[in-house]
């Protein structure tokens, strides 16, 4: 044990916001990425923090991070423990700065439409918030009961109803943040300038590696006067595939688009099950109308609508397996041991966006390259648009020879075909230590340049080091 180390943390943040027990350092050493589906990452998962450090300011995460620089010790911010790519996994003998007690909503603004949060601020909180002012939290991912506001906007997250409100880097005006050194740095509210780089967006979508997000003000929305649910049946992924790119071809705007393919077997043959839900909400007659076209583009596709109770289903249990995470993880006696036995499934699930003209062609190129592998698709959809392309597939029983390395390797293959059809590897978690290996072929000469902001941001390379900055 670094006593040096614990013995300054506990001077700077008093002694109940540090914690060396071995429950906390085994609950916070990670996220919800389990050893499966690591991959090639997985010795990463067995890292051990030296300390968890709770600040519940601004200033306390600067003195943290000043403190780190001075003693050369890594530091992992973390969140809510939610994301699925290993952003919050710890490095050995690292901080891990935990901003869950920093869960203060500090200003609802109806007349600017906007709310500012602390990091550690849960989703759900924030929709609650904003609901008994009449408003609405653009962000709503299958994760809202669980996932907090700095986490949401490390990872650049995508939620239901990305369809009409974007992102959740797309929702943040204004940011305050801390640098590697400690010092902070805050982002004008408005949203819009005509000047310089935007030092909120070197902060969205990085993961915690340039600067650790304190406080945002997000965005907020009208409460819609009108939410129309709706449920159209295909008789295979590409028609509807079809009907969803016409709809955004003649400007139909859903607030939710979420359309998938299951797959199943019956004996020797695959049968499908393709439907694609649908939110419209907002003014009255604005909502009828763009669900009215919707369904007349459905319908000249070949789309059936079905009837109302299957898409209000939909829409009621949209955050159920966000509050079965926190049920049987989270708020269980043991969050590392329910964590990891719930990584013995052994599936994966894919996130990919390419140009709308080379979806059916990668989805068909996918389908010769898993059934050359031996890997059973379960699931074809998109989220939001249609060029965000989603897949889950497991592997064939074959008696259990096949390794997570093998799995791994098929995943790498999808994933740099997306990249060599001009798409990317990931549109909605972030890559964590599980896909940074394959950051570089992303980016090409562009990782240099982001290397380069890393060394003048982070010299010492203190913040979530080995994750998608290298």
């Amino acid at each position: 044990m670094n006593t040096g180390l614990i013995r300054d943390l506990t001077g700077l943040l008093g002694a109940g916001n540090v914690s060396t027990d071995q429950k906390h350092l085994n609950d916070y050493a990670g996220d919800a990425l389990g050893d499966y589906r690591a991959f090639g990452a997985v010795h990463r998962l067995d890292a051990r923090p030296a300390a968890i450090a709770w600040p519940t300011s601004t200033n306390d995460v600067s003195r943290v991070l000043k403190l780190a620089n001075r003693l050369d010790v890594p530091v992992a911010p973390y969140g809510g423990g939610t994301g699925v790519m290993g952003a919050a996994v710890s490095s050995d003998g690292c901080i891990v700065l935990n901003l869950q007690r920093m869960d203060r909503v500090c200003r609802v603004s109806r007349r600017d439409m906007t709310i500012r949060a602390q990091a550690g601020v849960v989703l759900d909180t924030a929709a609650k918030a904003l609901r008994s002012e009449g408003l609405l939290l653009g962000h709503d991912p299958w994760s809202r009961p669980i996932a907090t506001v700095g986490g949401a906007l490390s990872t650049n997250g995508v939620g239901y109803t990305a369809a009409k409100y974007g992102p959740m880097g797309d929702q943040a005006l204004g940011l305050e943040a801390v640098l590697p050194d400690g010092e902070i740095v805050r982002t004008r509210d408005v949203p819009k300038r005509s000047y310089g780089p935007s030092l909120a967006h070197l902060l969205i979508g990085t993961e915690g590696t340039l600067g650790v997000i304190t406080e945002a003000t997000l965005r907020a929305f009208p409460q819609p006067e009108r939410r129309i649910l709706r449920a159209i049946e295909f008789s295979d992924f590409e028609a509807g595939f079809e009907a969803v790119v016409t709809m955004y071809a003649e400007g139909v705007q859903p607030t939710m688009l979420d359309y998938g393919e299951e797959l199943w077997r019956d004996g020797e043959s695959v049968e499908s099950d393709a439907t694609v839900y649908l939110a419209f909400e907002g003014f009255a007659e604005e909502a009828e109308a763009h669900d009215g076209r919707a369904v007349k583009i459905c319908e000249s596709m070949g789309g059936h609508p079905s009837g109302e109770g299957e898409a209000e289903n939909f829409w009621r249990t949209r955050h159920a397996p966000g509050e079965r995470y926190l049920r049987q993880v989270l708020q269980s006696g043991d969050v590392a041991g329910a964590r990891r036995a719930r990584s013995e499934y052994r599936m994966e699930y894919l996130h990919v966006a390419l140009p709308v003209s080379r979806v059916l062609e990668y989805r068909r190129r996918c389908q010769e390259l898993l059934r050359e592998r031996r890997a059973i698709v379960r699931e074809w959809s998109l989220w939001a648009r249609p060029e965000m392309l989603s897949f889950l597939f497991l592997e064939e029983d074959d008696g259990g020879g096949q390794t997570s390395s093998d799995m791994g390797e098929v995943v790498d293959r999808t994933l740099t075909l997306a990249q060599d059809m001009g798409g990317t590897m990931e549109y909605c978690h972030g890559v964590g230590v599980k896909l940074a290996h394959l950051m570089e072929r992303e980016l090409g000469a562009g990782m240099s340049a982001v290397r380069r902001i890393k060394r003048a941001l982070d010299p010492n390379n203190i913040l979530n080091p080995g994750k998608q900055l290298g």
